[in-house]
């Protein structure tokens, strides 16, 4: 749901779902979910990061290659619109591959390139 804040169920209302540490799965744990919007908490081990991050990552390509501050700025909105900042519901691979397809879309620079990065 776009800009919930997420506002975690109960104790006793958590859901019992498929739990993955390191990419291993590791039975089943219980899960809370947002009660507004009923979006499932992201628990696994890979932490989603924050949009700095990625932003720090659009710099180093810019030393690479030229890009304007308008497809840096267009990169910067197209991250917030899908909400990529979202730990609630996004693991870190999820918003990795979202955030390569964002730069992709607006800057002509290999794949390859941003995966270096990352």
């Amino acid at each position: 749901m776009a800009g919930c804040e997420h506002k975690n169920c109960g104790s006793s209302e958590k859901v019992w779902l498929p739990y993955f540490f390191e990419g291993r799965a590791r039975g089943l744990k219980p899960h809370p979910y947002c009660a507004d919007c009923g979006l499932v908490k992201n628990l696994s081990s890979q932490r989603p990061r924050d949009l700095g991050h990625y932003m720090n990552i659009v710099g180093e390509i810019a030393k690479r290659q030229k890009i304007t501050q308008i497809q840096i700025r267009l990169i910067a909105l197209e991250m917030k619109r899908l909400e990529l900042d979202d730990f609630y519901g996004l693991d870190r691979t999820q918003q990795e591959k979202l955030f390569v397809n964002i730069v992709i879309k607006y800057i002509n620079v290999p794949e390859r390139i941003i995966q270096e990065l990352l």
